[in-house]
């Protein structure tokens, strides 16, 4: 991957250098935030609780030293302490760990009570043209279509539940795209992890079709062949997305079976404020009776399996009270062991770069005929952005 930043850049001063006069008065920008998230969490009740604080600051930088050329970096930098640290002596250690090819995660402190972390989760050099894009280095790319599950996404899985991770995960990969016509364009795409299986490479192609935007996917996702296809359009003033992916081994193509992966939502915002999100998830190889015990089962995603469950489905309502105020409640439900996921949220604007945000998430699953809860959070946010 080195060599390869190597040779790109190379490849841009000794082409690209006579667009060096033109851009040298584009100054670099630098923008990001700074929050505060307070975690309150129980199982059954507050005598079993705990409580602990984040401190996060995002920078973002961003800079064009040429014409037709970007080169953003950006960081995470992140306090923790508390409870959380104190019960799970390996918490640091895993939020440490860099996925990507690059370690570019830097462990500052793990004391007893105590982690300092930093993490560049974007850092990428990018070319564009009239119809040409080329991005190499660390970036987000963004192949789903819904919003709450996404299994086009396969280079970079996003986890529902992480709501203080806006900005999403990012590859270390190389991205071409290329586009004509206006609605059509043709992207591939290659990341290469850490671990000697952990590697993707796809083939996406893009149109629009009867007013609706379309994508078909191909590729290779660590031990499997993959293929996908997604939609977006409307249903007269409802929006309705789908997408689909089926991963098989390909070194057992005619002895094994493979999964089928997907979600479809439909989603209407009324003239009131009132905004309604309903979607639908299946994972052949999902489950209709589980042993749940904890909500980890809920963080362990992957493009294969974006929830443990064969089947699920989703429901939000928001309703935009004033314009600096929206009230939401989303629910998530399997029939499997009658699982139910309720997450209530309250957002304020206190003023144009500064907001709080109170959010709850609440796990309950029917275990061994006994309902119980895996696991109750709320949380207290407090966001400025600069």
């Amino acid at each position: 991957m080195k060599k390869l930043i190597f040779t790109f850049v190379l490849f841009t001063l000794m082409v690209k250098g006579q667009d060096f006069d033109t851009a040298k008065n584009k100054k670099p920008e630098l923008n990001g935030y700074i929050k505060t998230l307070e975690q309150f969490s129980f199982i059954d009740s507050p005598d079993t609780s705990s409580l602990s604080s984040l401190i996060h600051n995002r920078l973002n930088f961003k800079w064009r030293p040429f014409n037709h050329w970007l080169l953003r970096v950006e960081a995470r930098n992140r306090i923790f302490y508390g409870d959380q640290i104190k019960t799970n002596k390996k918490f640091m250690k895993i939020i440490g760990e860099d996925q990507g090819a690059m370690n570019l995660s830097k462990l500052w402190v793990d004391e007893y009570s105590v982690g300092a972390h930093s993490i560049f989760d974007r850092a990428l050099l990018s070319y564009s043209s009239k119809n040409l894009d080329v991005t190499i280095g660390r970036q987000r790319i963004n192949w789903g279509l819904n919003m709450v599950w996404n299994p086009n996404d396969i280079f970079n899985t996003y986890n529902f539940f992480d709501f203080d991770y806006e900005e999403r995960p990012g590859s270390d990969a190389v991205r071409i795209q290329y586009s004509w016509g206006g609605f059509s364009s043709i992207e591939m795409a290659a990341k290469k992890g850490r671990s000697h299986d952990d590697h993707a490479a796809a083939i996406l192609f893009k149109g629009n079709r009867y007013n609706y935007d379309y994508q078909t996917m191909a590729g290779i996702y660590k031990t499997d062949v993959v293929l996908g296809l997604g939609w977006a359009g409307n249903l007269k003033d409802a929006g309705f997305k789908g997408e689909f992916s089926y991963f098989h081994p390909y070194e057992n193509l005619i002895d094994t079976s493979g999964i089928l992966n997907g979600s479809m939502s439909f989603d209407y915002s009324f003239s009131n404020g009132l905004y309604i999100h309903l979607s639908g998830y299946y994972n052949s190889a999902g489950s209709d009776n589980l042993n749940l015990f904890s909500t980890q089962q809920f963080f362990s995603v992957n493009p294969k399996q974006l929830l443990p469950f064969k089947y699920a489905g989703f429901l939000q309502i928001s309703k935009q009270i004033t314009p600096l105020f929206m009230l939401g409640l989303s629910n998530i439900y399997s029939q499997a062991n009658n699982t139910w996921v309720i997450i209530p949220s309250a957002q304020y604007s206190i003023a144009s770069n500064w907001d709080v945000t109170l959010l709850g998430q609440s796990f309950l699953s029917d275990i061994n005929n006994v309902y119980r809860s895996l696991g109750n959070s709320a949380f207290l946010r407090f966001k400025f952005s600069f």
